[in-house]
């Protein structure tokens, strides 16, 4: 029993729907199971959900100067590690706060921390308020950027994953008119590196399969509709081709996904956000889990956001967060594995 990873879960914004569904994920025995779950929030709004919630799981909270180990090895109870002390009125369900956007700030850093000394075997995280972050003075778009200024990392992408699609944006969260003029050929092929190792090293598919999608409507149509597929995209490709990467196209956005969920491509590296999340969110729309490639620890992170308008009413789907414990446990025995040989 030890031997389970131990995961940072991170409440997300304590106004949204992530406590929510991390005390959902948690009443699985799944979760126990597979994982020794570290969650990382507030004490105060975590059993203030739990009272309004069935068959919630049993909390510990760890106290500073405990030994945390044998709390992580409780049979049924769950350890949380309180991390801000938030008034209800800074914690309502649906109404975000500039205290609630320090709360999830914190969060992420510790867990980050934790990740960075070894302490925890992966992080997986519940949903944040963009603008409850920056309200409160921290100007990042989301968790990738933050993650990846928390570890030093260059370059960090995201890979958004179903049972049937596994896709990766080269652009993230930006407005779609910027779209075009971020694409470069440079980032385009980091990005194809960074997904041909993610495939296998933590999914273990040796020979990856990677399809490339078009900016402009039917690829560009020999520069017709648009020429960054003749100028960037495939420049891009080849340069990654020759560096070991198994990557195609550009091919046409309408069709690509439909043959990447049909089992032909192992992944999607795709141009811009919405081009990606709308496949995979079809297919997908409950389970589905992000993981962030390039920083040298597991992250993971539900595919949703905070979802204000339905956050207090329990009618929150748990599901991707309870695949976003179950798959950083999976990728972090993996990795524990390959240390041992």
């Amino acid at each position: 029993m030890s031997n389970r990873p131990i995961i940072a879960v991170t409440m997300g914004d304590p106004a949204g729907i992530g406590p929510e569904v991390i005390l959902k994920a948690l009443a699985d025995p799944v979760i126990k199971k597979v994982s020794r779950p570290l969650i990382l929030g507030d004490w105060g709004v975590l059993q203030r959900t739990r009272r309004r919630q069935r068959n919630a799981p049993p909390l510990i909270c760890w106290q500073q100067g405990q030994p945390l180990l044998p709390l992580l090895n409780h049979r049924s109870a769950h350890v949380v590690c309180s991390l801000s002390t938030l008034t209800v009125r800074e914690s309502r369900p649906g109404i975000a706060s500039r205290a609630g956007g320090h709360g999830a700030f914190r969060y992420i850093c510790v867990a980050a921390q934790l990740a960075l000394s070894k302490v925890a075997d992966a992080i997986a995280t519940a949903p944040i308020s963009k603008s409850s972050l920056i309200d409160a003075g921290y100007d990042y778009p989301g968790h990738t950027e933050l993650f990846a200024e928390l570890s030093r990392t260059t370059e960090c992408r995201m890979m958004l994953i179903g049972a049937k699609l596994r896709v990766v944006p080269v652009t993230g969260h930006i407005r779609f008119t910027k779209v075009a003029r971020k694409l470069t050929r440079e980032n385009i092929q980091a990005t194809l590196e960074l997904t041909h190792r993610s495939l296998k090293n933590s999914f273990g598919i040796a020979r990856p399969r990677i399809a490339v999608a078009a900016l402009n409507p039917h690829g560009g149509e020999e520069g017709i509709f648009g020429d960054e597929e003749i100028n960037v995209i495939s420049p891009a490709v080849q340069s990654a081709r020759k560096k070991g990467v198994p990557a195609y196209g550009p091919f046409p956005a309408d069709s690509i996904f439909h043959l990447a969920a049909r089992g032909e491509y192992d992944a999607v590296v795709c141009m811009y956000h919405d081009q990606g999340l709308i496949p995979l969110k079809l297919h997908h729309f409950f389970g589905g889990v992000a993981l962030t490639l390039g920083p040298p620890f597991i992250r993971t992170s539900v595919d949703h956001g905070t979802a204000f308008d339905i956050a207090g009413t329990g009618k929150a789907d748990a599901s991707s967060m309870k695949q976003a414990i179950i798959l950083a446990a999976h990728l972090a025995r993996r990795r524990m594995a390959r240390r041992t040989q």
